[in-house]
């Protein structure tokens, strides 16, 4: 909390923030005359209109004050400092802002890899409910979508060390998270995914049922040397906005792709961003 309100602090008695204040503090209203972090419209609220009218043509916008190019670009630099400088700070700030989401991920990953469904094929419902099967009958998942805020999206890549020099995350703005596999590298075998029937509120259904044994999010030290072996020669590539980003974690020998840093060893994803 005072790594939050320092940061207010300092924001708003900036020389940048009086560069803004002389520019457009005119147009805010008399209950809030000053332009700030936390003013009223917030600064990050007259950030999300000036994108949003940009986005909109002419017939939305505001005075040309706003889109002055040093403006906008002391708004975004800002803004990004309150909003997303904080996963920079603890592990705890990263656990508890975006570990969740991206532990959900990783998860899939690594199921992916050991197999049995934990690849979010469970979470699938198939014909006449029958869960852990798609409605076409496959057996995996190859492809997941959601939609997030842009500040989830910025919010992952600065949990992961990607966010650096970054502007705020424009409108249409995505990640990719790959998983590719060394075809080289022995691949496991892994378990079908098992189902057993269930009584559903409108009659009889299938529920998936997990196997017995699974890595999911268990701890790298409780890992058996079969479980280890499973994830070798996988590997992850985040890509923001169709660029391929580089984890600082992941430019050790070792932890990436040989050749290429931007492709991190699926132990090192697991271990780093959600065991640890």
């Amino acid at each position: 909390m005072a790594s939050s309100t320092d940061r207010l602090s300092t924001g708003n008695g900036s020389k940048e923030m009086d560069v803004l204040n002389a520019s457009i503090s005119k147009y805010m209203p008399e209950d809030s005359p000053r332009v700030a972090v936390d003013s009223r419209p917030r600064l990050s609220g007259i950030m999300d209109t000036v994108n949003a009218t940009l986005a909109h043509g002419p017939k939305t916008r505001l005075p040309s004050s706003f889109y002055d190019a040093q403006v906008r670009e002391i708004i975004d630099r800002i803004g990004s400092e309150e909003w997303f400088s904080g996963y920079k700070e603890s592990e705890e700030y990263r656990r508890l802002g975006m570990g969740a989401l991206v532990g959900d991920v990783v998860t899939r990953m690594v199921g992916s890899a050991e197999g049995g469904g934990n690849d979010g094929l469970l979470e699938v419902a198939g014909v006449d409910g029958d869960l852990g099967k798609g409605r076409g009958g496959e057996g995996s998942i190859k492809f997941g979508m959601s939609g997030c805020h842009d500040t989830t999206l910025a919010g992952i890549l600065s949990s992961l060390g990607a966010f650096e020099n970054e502007k705020w995350p424009p409108y249409t703005s995505h990640i990719a998270v790959e998983l590719f596999k060394d075809e080289s590298v022995g691949t496991a075998s892994t378990k079908p995914v098992e189902t057993a029937p269930r009584q559903g509120f409108l009659g009889s259904a299938r529920k998936a049922t997990k196997p017995s044994s699974v890595i999911t999010r268990k701890p790298m030290q409780d890992l058996t040397p079969e479980e280890i072996a499973k994830l070798q020669g996988y590997f992850v590539r985040l890509r923001y906005n169709d660029r391929p980003m580089t984890i600082p974690g992941c430019k050790l020998p070792g932890k990436h792709l040989e050749g290429d840093d931007s492709f991190c060893t699926l132990v090192r994803t697991t271990v780093r961003y959600v065991l640890r």
